[in-house]
């Protein structure tokens, strides 16, 4: 089953300032949801592990992923021809904090990205096109990606933008750019809660 790759800081390649789509970035746990022609939706897991309803802290959002996502975005895969995907989606809630969560709060979970099999990650255009229907991200526009973008995400001045940060994204499949920043309001509630060493490995990640 398809892993969430790791995003880096800043994008690959030697551009100053590279152009890229940016989406708001939600505090909560990553979960993946595989669906096969033949098989439907089959397999679900966390970001490392395969899991199911039976799960403590995540199994709800199974029930919430069949809910408000399955059909559509299964309505999509056989239109487009597609014989397989992995769709990754953000299981949080209002308290939702470092991938830990408030038990008694509501949750939502937010669809932020589509892999077709063989085909990488959909592109952030193609992601808007064929899923903006669906809870996802809020789209923050493209801006070069630069040291004054960071600078506003830090402040948590960009337009927009929640509390954790943004994650940008520039190119399709298997050429798809990506690069991440956090606000430091984020990451001193993180160290906060979590102190110097665990808060640290939760900043980095």
């Amino acid at each position: 089953m398809k892993s969430y790759p790791s995003i880096p800081r800043r994008p690959k390649g030697k551009q100053p300032a590279r152009r890229m789509h940016l989406f708001d970035k939600l505090d909560g746990s990553n979960l993946r949801f595989e669906w096969s022609q033949d098989r439907g939706w089959f397999r679900w897991g966390s970001r490392h592990q395969v899991i199911d309803e039976t799960h403590p802290t995540l199994g709800a959002g199974l029930a919430l992923f069949r809910v408000h996502h399955a059909d559509g975005l299964e309505r999509v895969a056989r239109a487009q021809g597609w014989e397989a995907l992995v769709a990754f989606a953000e299981l949080w809630g209002p308290g939702s904090l470092g991938g830990q969560h408030v038990p008694e709060e509501p949750k939502r979970l937010t669809l932020f990205d589509v892999a077709p099999y063989r085909r990488g990650l959909l592109g952030p255009l193609p992601f808007l096109e064929l899923f903006g229907a669906h809870d996802i991200p809020a789209y923050l526009g493209e801006h070069p990606w630069d040291d004054a973008l960071v600078a506003r995400v830090r402040d948590g001045s960009l337009p927009g933008m929640t509390f954790e940060g943004v994650v940008g994204k520039a190119g399709d499949g298997h050429a798809l750019v990506m690069a991440k920043a956090k606000t430091a309001a984020w990451v001193r509630r993180i160290l906060e809660r979590y102190g110097e060493t665990e808060g640290r490995q939760l900043v980095e990640s």
